[in-house]
């Protein structure tokens, strides 16, 4: 079994290494690729990748593929890498994320022992602790039950959904019309093949930091949630549900910022 891991990359290179050994440090009966594609950064950025693409130039299991060049942004970024993978298993995980010890080998027990199951949900943390209460609700919120609860609101945290090859064949790539809600747009698309599994283990952690994309342009993403939303229903009960949820946590999110 081999995984397929994408990290879209520009300037992060003050957490971009600890993302990198969270994935290259993942033991278990599996080979990896691993696509570093880093937009350009005029920070230490490449020096971190050329320092492992020189540590795994001659490792058998792991083969780690990077890029520094100019690009259209994060959504440009993963098409670019998606369209080369080779992988069994396909997940993506940005340059201030990363994975706890030992969430890719408990990933593939899990697709080993659901073969009908073609996406996968764990948990995930949060860097920032007064953020932890959203992230439980998003881990009881029954997506992998109801279609209409990820219509409700998107409770999918990015780092850790991983999707089997043949659903992403059929899905495609990220649309490139959005910046800030694609992974929303992407989740509706897999749900209408099949609902995700779930697994209730904690696999990796949401950075919270003052120059990522969601603490930047969280407005932008809940306009873009909601014009993606709009696309995939006319349910007037979801959408008063949708929409009492998105001022709920923008509430929220002001007050504990």
């Amino acid at each position: 079994m081999k995984f397929s891991i994408i990290t879209p990359s520009f300037n992060q290179g003050k957490y971009i290494e600890q993302t990198i050994k969270s994935v290259i440090e993942q033991q278990g009966n599996f080979d990896i690729e691993y696509f570093v594609m880093d937009g350009g950064s005029t920070d230490n950025t490449v020096n971190i990748l050329q320092k492992y693409s020189k540590l795994l130039h001659h490792n058998q299991r792991i083969k780690f593929f990077w890029q520094s060049k100019r690009d259209k942004g994060q959504v440009d970024a993963l098409n670019q890498a998606l369209i080369k993978t080779t992988g069994d298993i396909i997940a993506y995980i940005n340059s201030d994320d990363y994975y706890f010890p030992n969430s890719l080998k408990k990933i593939l027990t899990y697709f080993n022992t659901h073969p009908q199951k073609e996406w996968l949900v764990g948990n995930c943390q949060v860097s920032d602790k007064k953020f932890n209460w959203t992230f439980w609700l998003k881990h009881i919120w029954p997506i992998q039950i109801f279609k209409s609860a990820l219509l409700v609101f998107n409770t999918i945290n990015q780092p850790s959904v991983f999707l089997r090859r043949k659903l992403v064949d059929k899905v495609g790539l990220f649309n490139s019309d959005y910046q800030y809600a694609f992974d929303y747009d992407y989740w509706l698309r897999c749900q209408k093949h099949s609902l995700p599994g779930r697994l209730y283990d904690n696999l990796s952690v949401f950075r919270i930091q003052p120059n990522s994309k969601g603490n930047t342009g969280y407005q932008k993403q809940f306009k873009e949630d909601w014009q993606i939303f709009n696309q995939n229903t006319s349910n007037i009960i979801l959408k008063i549900l949708h929409n009492f949820g998105k001022i709920l946590v923008n509430t929220s999110y002001k007050h504990l910022k």
